[in-house]
């Protein structure tokens, strides 16, 4: 195998850089493009020069580190913006919303229909059918008080 790899000598980072992009296209969020980016210059830098394989994996590392913490820093700086912020937050979507009680609130604790799912609520005393706000969540208890009619 690593004969294998040796023989191709910088088409080996090609084929790399091209798996980890693609693997990229495939996988959610931005962690493959970076080591694909290096494996890419490893590339063009073995293409240039005569280096051992020894050597390219060092390159390699180091030019994996230096794109992770440039990215790292940029988006530090420019966060990415999303049109769908609160998309896996289910719970924090309803914040703002009116729903009845299915259940009444007796010792803090009750439930409402949202949707298709029945959610625990946590606020004051209130019978079965009052209409409710909620006003945050904390995990998957939606934190309510009464709706105003």
């Amino acid at each position: 195998m690593m004969e294998a790899i040796v023989a191709l000598g910088p088409w080996a980072w090609m084929i790399l850089a091209a798996v980890l992009l693609v693997l990229e296209m495939l996988a959610p969020g931005i962690f493959f493009m970076w080591f694909g980016f290096a494996a890419l210059a490893t590339g063009l830098i073995v293409f240039r020069y005569e280096i051992g394989w020894q050597w390219q994996l060092v390159w390699f590392g180091g030019l994996s580190l230096v794109t992770v913490i440039l990215v790292n820093r940029y988006l530090r700086k420019y966060p990415l913006e999303s049109e769908a912020p609160l998309l896996n937050q289910r719970a924090a979507q309803l914040i703002g919303q009116t729903f009845e009680l299915v259940d009444p609130i007796v010792n803090g604790r009750g439930s409402v229909h949202a949707g298709d799912t029945i959610w625990r609520v946590e606020g004051p005393v209130l019978p079965k059918g009052a209409r409710v706000k909620v006003v945050g969540a904390d995990g998957s208890i939606l934190k309510v008080e009464r709706a105003e009619s």
